[in-house]
């Protein structure tokens, strides 16, 4: 099948973060385009990813972003709630997500009047047939990522980029401060599945009422929570319910 580069703007109003990455766009229900079955999933199952994750619901599977909202201080997900999408449900046709456009961060209140913190967030699991199509895949997207973020007209300061430290068989991440808060773009491949982090929010009220933060985290912690917490343990999460069956 001819794989078609498509790139999708998502949720957030500005931001890297905020867009949803469809990668090739190749059909989740077409056979991969080189005959094979399978590969080395990372799993142990014997099975692909895609073939035991093709029907899963994005917030389920990511139980519906908890630590993201503990680790945040999320105090609700916003007037949408949480958005939750299966493959080809969402605006990422390759990947089953989980999100939540300007999810409300705790507040900071003056004079009776409170200043609320925003984050959008959008997490997502691109499941493949094999290794190779998932080595395609990632690579689109960090293509696609660096094209939005040079041409987005948002400028970052104190940008942090690179490879992420862990067992990832390839990985890419962009953090850094905006005018009006901190923007990280993280996608990582391990075997046949691309995963990534996609998460802006707003700087902290209190901070720029130049009182005491109310956010919990510093810009470096947050980054260094997603890269070396959440996105290991939410991987090794998925692997278990991948053996489980969910």
């Amino acid at each position: 099948m001819t794989r078609k580069l498509t790139l999708v703007k998502g949720l957030a109003a500005a931001g890297a973060a905020g867009l949803l990455l469809t990668g090739c766009g190749n059909d989740p229900s077409s056979p991969p385009s080189d005959g094979a079955t399978g590969g080395t999933d990372g799993g142990g199952s014997g099975s692909s990813s895609y073939g035991v994750m093709a029907e899963w619901d994005g917030c389920p599977a990511l139980d519906d972003l908890q630590s993201i909202q503990d680790f945040m201080g999320v105090v609700d997900w916003g007037d949408d709630g949480l958005t939750s999408s299966d493959i080809p449900g969402g605006l990422d046709g390759e990947a089953f997500n989980c999100g939540a456009f300007l999810a409300n961060l705790p507040s900071y209140t003056v004079d009776g009047r409170a200043f609320t913190g925003h984050a959008t967030i959008d997490i997502g699991v691109a499941p493949w047939e094999s290794d190779s199509e998932a080595t395609e895949n990632f690579q689109v997207r960090v293509d696609q990522l660096n094209e939005a973020l040079e041409t987005g007209g948002t400028e970052y300061t104190d940008v942090q980029q690179g490879e992420v430290e862990g067992d990832w068989d390839e990985s890419y991440y962009y953090g850094g401060n905006s005018a009006t808060g901190y923007s990280l773009s993280a996608v990582v491949r391990k075997a046949d599945i691309v995963f990534y982090a996609f998460i802006d929010y707003t700087n902290d009220p209190a901070v720029e009422l130049e009182a005491d933060p109310v956010y919990t985290f510093t810009n470096e912690e947050f980054l260094t929570w997603v890269l070396g917490d959440y996105m290991p343990t939410t991987y090794a999460d998925l692997l278990a319910k991948k053996e489980s069956g969910l």
